[in-house]
């Protein structure tokens, strides 16, 4: 063979070795980095699927009154303990309520009464101006109690905005992961899922690997300014619990977490995350295809299911339990309700059925909670709770509520508290039916 024919066949194999090589560090490279792009994948079609249009503007001006009935099946009490008069008391007794908030004048009020056979047995006024909290326990104490610096409404904005913060910490975490996993982090196979051809990209951490991740994403976090300021002390507390479980968990290699996708030409249809050892192994699974589900999965068997459907903002959700249907959720614009029936695992005659539905019919709201029980075909009646609630929007008014009586809470004598102890204990000991 001469010389020139040798070295083609040189530069051939060459140039199959590189374009192999490139072909293997592209894939390698190609499987990182949907793993990593996966995980806003799987946050926006949470949100998605999850979200509801009906969002609120910042700013809240409204008045609402109500009142809540309890019922109590008696057959439950028992004389002997005195249970069965407080079952009774209860059913003779109204919450009734009112609520008035103003989040641009940063006021907000609050009274809650509750009778017993139409008389007020506990009444509670709560005061919200701006930075101080006044707080009146009618048939307790015959003043406010003051608390100063008690800043309310810049909690309600912070918590209106953490989206935000939220957002930021997760990309941060997020672009941790990608900077620290490596290519012997990644697994990849092929698997069919439902007839259909799938590919299974997974990032396979043991103990080992997974601390070493934590301690990165927290010194990222730690090292982030903003980081900082939004986590504040919680970014220590959380390093301090990691030390104190690496100090006290006996380690061992078969301890692991992966994170799986599956991919259909390139669109994921399923997320993982599994976690266990050598001897058992958990799953939570979410399907994201038309007919969406979340799955908990006991060493590969399903053992809790949610399947998921939205249709004009309308959100169902169908459950079970070892595959056996136990009920659904189903919340709209104007009606939330859960029905749900489960069965004694060691006794399946018989069944408790909870059922809750909240219907909004212009400014009115009207719900009811119920607990059955059905022995062998026959059903009784556990529990009701019905609350009946108005809003009226746009209508705040605070004229009427007189502060001037009042008593700063650093300023209570001890004969102040053991007085309010005392009369708390005289009204809950009458409820009871226990003389004092």
């Amino acid at each position: 063979m001469s010389k020139k024919k040798v070295a083609i066949i040189f530069i051939i194999i060459a140039v199959g070795l590189l374009v192999a090589g490139g072909i293997l560090v592209f894939q390698n490279y190609s499987n990182k980095n949907r793993i990593v792009t996966s995980f806003n994948d799987l946050k926006a079609s949470l949100e998605e699927t999850f979200s509801s249009n009906n969002n609120e503007g910042s700013g809240i001006k409204e008045t609402t009154t109500g009142f809540t009935k309890f019922y109590i099946n008696p057959l439950l009490g028992n004389s002997s303990d005195g249970s069965d008069i407080v079952i009774n008391n209860l059913n003779n007794s109204t919450l009734n309520y009112e609520y008035r908030i103003d989040t641009e004048a940063k006021k907000l009020y609050f009274d809650g009464s509750l009778l017993f056979n139409m008389q007020e047995l506990l009444g509670i006024n709560f005061y919200q101006n701006e930075n101080i909290s006044y707080i009146f326990l009618r048939n307790l104490f015959d003043k406010y109690i003051t608390v100063e610096d008690n800043d309310i409404f810049t909690y309600l904005e912070e918590s209106a905005n953490s989206k935000e913060d939220i957002d930021y910490i997760y990309n941060l975490m997020i672009e941790s992961i990608k900077n620290n996993i490596t290519a012997d982090d990644i697994k990849v196979s092929n698997e069919k899922i439902d007839n259909k051809d799938v590919k299974k990209i997974s990032l396979e951490l043991d103990d080992k690997r997974f601390e070493e991740l934590t301690n990165n994403i927290i010194d990222d976090i730690k090292n982030d300014k903003r980081a900082n300021e939004i986590l504040g002390d919680f970014i220590s507390q959380m390093e301090t619990t990691i030390n104190e479980n690496k100090n006290t968990t006996t380690k061992t290699d078969d301890v692991f977490i992966n994170y799986n996708i599956y991919t259909n030409k390139n669109n994921i249809i399923r997320y993982e995350v599994e976690f266990g050892d050598n001897t058992s192994k958990a799953t939570i699974r979410y399907n994201d295809e038309n007919n969406k589900s979340i799955e908990l999965l006991e060493d590969d068997t399903v053992i809790g299911s949610a399947s998921i459907t939205k249709e004009d903002n309308n959100l169902n959700i169908g459950l079970t339990i070892n595959n056996e249907n136990i009920g659904t959720i189903v919340i709209s614009e104007n009606e939330t309700s859960i029905d749900l029936s489960i069965s004694d695992a060691t006794d399946p005659s018989t069944v408790v059925q909870i059922k809750y539905n909240s219907q909004k019919e212009n400014t009115n709201i009207n719900s009811t909670f119920t607990i059955d029980m059905s022995v062998n075909g026959t059903p009784v009646n556990v529990m009701n709770i019905t609350d009946t609630k108005t809003i009226t929007e746009n209508n705040a008014d605070f004229s009427n509520i007189n502060t001037t009586n009042n008593i700063n809470a650093n300023d209570l004598t001890e004969e102040d508290i053991t007085a309010i102890q005392n009369n708390l204990m005289t009204i809950l000991y009458n409820f009871m039916g226990i003389a004092m």
